[in-house]
Protein backbone atom coordinates (compact mmCIF):
# COMPACT_ATOMS: atom_id res chain seq x y z
CA UNK A 1 0.00 0.00 0.00
CA UNK A 2 1.26 2.92 -0.83
CA UNK A 3 1.45 5.98 1.91
CA UNK A 4 2.99 9.30 1.95
CA UNK A 5 5.23 9.96 5.01
CA UNK A 6 3.17 13.17 6.23
CA UNK A 7 0.45 11.19 7.10
CA UNK A 8 2.61 9.03 9.69
CA UNK A 9 2.32 12.15 12.09
CA UNK A 10 -1.67 11.96 11.69
CA UNK A 11 -1.48 8.12 11.92
CA UNK A 12 0.17 8.10 15.52
CA UNK A 13 -2.31 10.56 16.61
CA UNK A 14 -5.22 7.94 15.04
CA UNK A 15 -3.75 5.31 16.92
CA UNK A 16 -3.36 7.33 20.37
CA UNK A 17 -7.14 8.17 20.04
CA UNK A 18 -8.37 4.15 19.24
CA UNK A 19 -6.58 3.29 22.89
CA UNK A 20 -8.24 6.33 24.59
CA UNK A 21 -11.67 5.24 22.72
CA UNK A 22 -11.07 2.10 24.77
CA UNK A 23 -11.53 3.99 28.24
CA UNK A 24 -14.43 6.46 26.86
CA UNK A 25 -16.10 3.03 25.83
CA UNK A 26 -15.95 2.11 29.28
CA UNK A 27 -16.65 5.11 30.93
CA UNK A 28 -19.96 5.02 28.91
CA UNK A 29 -20.65 1.54 29.71
CA UNK A 30 -19.71 1.52 33.48
CA UNK A 31 -21.77 3.23 35.93
CA UNK A 32 -19.57 6.36 36.14
CA UNK A 33 -22.10 8.77 35.11
CA UNK A 34 -25.11 6.78 36.64
CA UNK A 35 -27.68 9.39 37.98
CA UNK A 36 -30.00 6.27 39.91
CA UNK A 37 -33.87 6.80 40.01
CA UNK A 38 -34.86 10.33 39.01
CA UNK A 39 -38.15 11.97 40.14
CA UNK A 40 -39.53 14.23 37.48
CA UNK A 41 -38.43 17.26 39.40
CA UNK A 42 -34.88 15.90 38.86
CA UNK A 43 -34.77 15.59 35.25
CA UNK A 44 -36.35 18.81 34.85
CA UNK A 45 -33.28 19.89 36.97
CA UNK A 46 -30.69 17.69 34.46
CA UNK A 47 -29.49 20.77 33.33
CA UNK A 48 -27.76 21.61 36.66
CA UNK A 49 -26.28 18.23 37.31
CA UNK A 50 -22.80 18.53 37.09
CA UNK A 51 -22.37 14.72 36.16
CA UNK A 52 -25.41 14.73 33.39
CA UNK A 53 -23.41 17.62 31.51
CA UNK A 54 -20.00 15.04 31.98
CA UNK A 55 -21.45 12.44 30.70
CA UNK A 56 -23.05 14.67 27.62
CA UNK A 57 -19.20 15.63 27.18
CA UNK A 58 -17.59 12.53 27.62
CA UNK A 59 -19.81 10.85 24.68
CA UNK A 60 -19.02 13.89 22.32
CA UNK A 61 -15.29 13.48 23.25
CA UNK A 62 -15.86 9.68 22.74
CA UNK A 63 -17.20 9.88 19.35
CA UNK A 64 -14.14 12.51 18.42
CA UNK A 65 -11.65 9.49 19.16
CA UNK A 66 -13.66 6.85 17.34
CA UNK A 67 -13.70 9.41 14.32
CA UNK A 68 -10.20 10.45 14.16
CA UNK A 69 -8.77 6.14 15.00
CA UNK A 70 -11.52 5.08 11.73
CA UNK A 71 -9.60 7.78 9.58
CA UNK A 72 -6.28 6.76 10.48
CA UNK A 73 -7.68 2.80 9.37
CA UNK A 74 -8.81 4.04 6.00
CA UNK A 75 -5.43 5.53 5.50
CA UNK A 76 -3.56 2.44 6.32
CA UNK A 77 -6.01 0.22 4.59
CA UNK A 78 -7.07 2.31 1.56
CA UNK A 79 -4.69 1.12 -1.23
CA UNK A 80 -5.86 -2.34 -0.58
CA UNK A 81 -9.70 -2.03 -0.75
CA UNK A 82 -10.82 1.73 -1.78
CA UNK A 83 -14.50 1.04 -1.94
CA UNK A 84 -15.50 -0.56 1.11
CA UNK A 85 -13.00 1.70 3.40
CA UNK A 86 -14.84 4.50 2.06
CA UNK A 87 -17.98 3.51 2.57
CA UNK A 88 -16.74 2.22 5.75
CA UNK A 89 -15.51 5.66 7.19
CA UNK A 90 -18.38 7.39 5.74
CA UNK A 91 -20.67 5.29 8.26
CA UNK A 92 -18.20 6.04 10.61
CA UNK A 93 -18.64 9.91 10.16
CA UNK A 94 -22.46 9.79 9.97
CA UNK A 95 -22.23 8.19 13.44
CA UNK A 96 -19.74 10.41 14.93
CA UNK A 97 -22.02 13.61 14.04
CA UNK A 98 -25.57 11.99 15.05
CA UNK A 99 -24.05 11.23 18.19
CA UNK A 100 -22.46 14.97 18.79
CA UNK A 101 -25.90 16.33 17.24
CA UNK A 102 -27.58 14.59 19.81
CA UNK A 103 -26.09 15.83 22.33
CA UNK A 104 -25.94 19.26 21.30
CA UNK A 105 -29.67 18.48 21.02
CA UNK A 106 -29.56 18.45 24.52
CA UNK A 107 -27.22 21.16 25.26
CA UNK A 108 -29.39 24.10 23.39
CA UNK A 109 -32.65 22.29 23.15
CA UNK A 110 -34.05 20.07 25.80
CA UNK A 111 -31.98 22.15 28.74
CA UNK A 112 -33.36 25.14 27.43
CA UNK A 113 -37.01 23.60 27.35
CA UNK A 114 -35.78 22.63 31.16
CA UNK A 115 -34.91 26.21 31.90
CA UNK A 116 -38.25 27.42 30.80
CA UNK A 117 -40.39 24.96 32.34
CA UNK A 118 -39.20 26.18 35.91
CA UNK A 119 -38.91 30.13 34.99
CA UNK A 120 -42.69 30.25 33.47
CA UNK A 121 -46.03 30.51 35.96
CA UNK A 122 -48.18 29.49 33.77
CA UNK A 123 -49.37 26.12 34.37
CA UNK A 124 -50.82 26.15 30.36
CA UNK A 125 -46.99 27.20 29.24
CA UNK A 126 -46.03 24.44 31.63
CA UNK A 127 -48.06 22.09 29.36
CA UNK A 128 -46.75 22.82 26.44
CA UNK A 129 -43.26 22.84 27.18
CA UNK A 130 -43.41 19.51 28.65
CA UNK A 131 -44.88 17.72 25.50
CA UNK A 132 -42.23 19.48 23.48
CA UNK A 133 -40.08 17.57 25.93
CA UNK A 134 -41.77 14.48 25.23
CA UNK A 135 -41.10 14.94 21.68
CA UNK A 136 -38.03 16.11 21.73
CA UNK A 137 -37.04 12.83 23.48
CA UNK A 138 -38.89 10.61 20.66
CA UNK A 139 -36.46 12.57 17.82
CA UNK A 140 -33.02 11.68 20.30
CA UNK A 141 -34.81 7.70 20.12
CA UNK A 142 -34.85 8.16 16.14
CA UNK A 143 -30.89 9.41 16.19
CA UNK A 144 -30.12 6.89 18.73
CA UNK A 145 -30.66 4.36 15.75
CA UNK A 146 -29.03 5.84 13.12
CA UNK A 147 -25.74 5.64 15.27
CA UNK A 148 -26.23 2.34 16.45
CA UNK A 149 -26.95 1.33 12.35
CA UNK A 150 -24.39 3.54 11.12
CA UNK A 151 -21.78 1.90 13.31
CA UNK A 152 -22.84 -1.61 12.94
CA UNK A 153 -22.40 -0.84 9.16
CA UNK A 154 -19.07 1.11 9.44
CA UNK A 155 -17.83 -1.87 10.78
CA UNK A 156 -18.68 -4.70 8.80
CA UNK A 157 -17.51 -2.63 5.87
CA UNK A 158 -13.96 -2.80 7.35
CA UNK A 159 -14.51 -5.68 8.13
CA UNK A 160 -14.66 -6.62 4.56
CA UNK A 161 -12.31 -4.43 3.23
CA UNK A 162 -9.74 -7.06 4.87
CA UNK A 163 -10.93 -10.17 4.11
CA UNK A 164 -8.86 -10.38 1.10
CA UNK A 165 -5.48 -9.46 3.25
CA UNK A 166 -3.29 -11.79 5.05
CA UNK A 167 -4.51 -14.25 8.02
CA UNK A 168 -3.75 -11.40 10.47
CA UNK A 169 -6.26 -9.09 8.74
CA UNK A 170 -8.33 -12.05 8.11
CA UNK A 171 -8.91 -12.70 11.87
CA UNK A 172 -9.77 -8.91 12.18
CA UNK A 173 -11.83 -8.74 9.96
CA UNK A 174 -14.15 -11.26 11.12
CA UNK A 175 -14.04 -9.53 14.76
CA UNK A 176 -15.11 -6.47 13.11
CA UNK A 177 -17.95 -8.35 11.36
CA UNK A 178 -19.13 -9.97 14.58
CA UNK A 179 -18.72 -6.77 15.94
CA UNK A 180 -21.00 -5.47 13.30
CA UNK A 181 -23.90 -8.03 13.31
CA UNK A 182 -23.78 -7.43 17.36
CA UNK A 183 -24.54 -3.97 16.54
CA UNK A 184 -27.41 -4.76 14.40
CA UNK A 185 -28.91 -7.43 16.63
CA UNK A 186 -28.77 -3.99 19.57
CA UNK A 187 -31.15 -2.49 16.84
CA UNK A 188 -33.37 -5.00 15.62
CA UNK A 189 -34.11 -5.40 19.56
CA UNK A 190 -35.42 -2.13 20.12
CA UNK A 191 -38.41 -3.69 17.88
CA UNK A 192 -38.47 -6.89 19.42
CA UNK A 193 -37.58 -6.07 22.58
CA UNK A 194 -36.60 -9.80 23.79
CA UNK A 195 -35.03 -10.00 27.63
CA UNK A 196 -32.46 -11.66 26.87
CA UNK A 197 -31.35 -10.48 23.52
CA UNK A 198 -30.84 -7.23 25.53
CA UNK A 199 -28.79 -9.32 28.56
CA UNK A 200 -26.62 -10.05 25.52
CA UNK A 201 -26.13 -7.12 24.05
CA UNK A 202 -25.68 -5.70 27.21
CA UNK A 203 -22.59 -7.48 28.00
CA UNK A 204 -21.36 -7.47 24.22
CA UNK A 205 -21.33 -3.38 24.78
CA UNK A 206 -19.22 -4.06 28.23
CA UNK A 207 -17.05 -6.65 27.29
CA UNK A 208 -16.71 -6.78 23.35
CA UNK A 209 -16.30 -3.65 22.53
CA UNK A 210 -13.44 -2.20 24.60
CA UNK A 211 -11.66 -5.71 23.01
CA UNK A 212 -11.93 -4.86 20.06
CA UNK A 213 -11.07 -1.29 19.86
CA UNK A 214 -8.05 -2.42 21.91
CA UNK A 215 -6.96 -5.14 19.39
CA UNK A 216 -8.16 -2.34 16.23
CA UNK A 217 -5.00 0.09 17.68
CA UNK A 218 -2.93 -3.07 18.22
CA UNK A 219 -3.65 -3.61 14.52
CA UNK A 220 -2.98 -0.27 13.56
CA UNK A 221 0.62 0.00 15.49
CA UNK A 222 1.57 -2.83 13.48
CA UNK A 223 0.95 -1.61 10.10
CA UNK A 224 2.28 2.09 11.36
CA UNK A 225 5.52 -0.04 12.50
CA UNK A 226 5.61 -1.67 9.34
CA UNK A 227 5.61 1.79 7.83
CA UNK A 228 8.33 3.55 9.75
CA UNK A 229 10.44 -0.01 9.15
CA UNK A 230 9.95 0.65 5.25
CA UNK A 231 10.58 4.73 5.59
CA UNK A 232 13.89 3.62 7.59
CA UNK A 233 15.05 1.23 4.77
CA UNK A 234 14.81 4.51 2.45
CA UNK A 235 11.37 3.36 0.45
CA UNK A 236 8.53 5.83 -0.34
CA UNK A 237 5.78 2.82 -0.57
CA UNK A 238 4.63 0.48 2.22
CA UNK A 239 3.38 -2.97 1.19
CA UNK A 240 0.86 -4.02 4.35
Amino acid sequence: MAINTPYDKFLVVAIVCCFLSVLTTLGIHSNLFDLGELSFDDRIRLFENSKYIANRFWIIIHCLFVLIAMLGFLLIQFKKSRGFTILGFVFFAVFAFTEIFRQMFVFFYMNNLRRSYLETDSEAMREIIQVSMDHAGLIGYALFGLFIVAFALGNICYGISLLGNNKIDRILAYLLLIWGFGNLLAFGNEFWTSESIGHFVEYFSIIYQPIMRVLVGLWMLHKFKRITVSEGAGNNTYSA
